[in-house]
């Protein structure tokens, strides 16, 4: 897991790093929910310099769909 994008995860969900896993789910997430979305992609966009659409921002409902919008994007996320 790519060290960057799971502190940024962690910061948006108010969660520990060691949590942040590729097989987490949104519904696994307590905070994980509209406005956090919002934030997420706010931090995405302002961390590596992207813009997601309305479809990329739908996708992303677990950490694996992040990471899959990243790279579509053209995010080197090599660990």
């Amino acid at each position: 897991m790519n060290q960057q994008l799971a502190v940024l995860l962690a910061d948006v969900f108010a969660m520990r790093v060691s949590d942040i896993h590729p097989d987490l789910k949104k519904d696994d997430v307590g905070s994980w929910d509209s406005l956090k979305q919002m934030d997420l992609v706010m931090s995405l966009e302002r961390t590596y310099g992207i813009a997601l659409d309305i479809p990329d921002i739908l996708q992303m409902v677990s950490v694996a769909a992040v990471i899959a919008v990243l790279i579509a994007k053209g995010v080197d996320l090599g660990d």
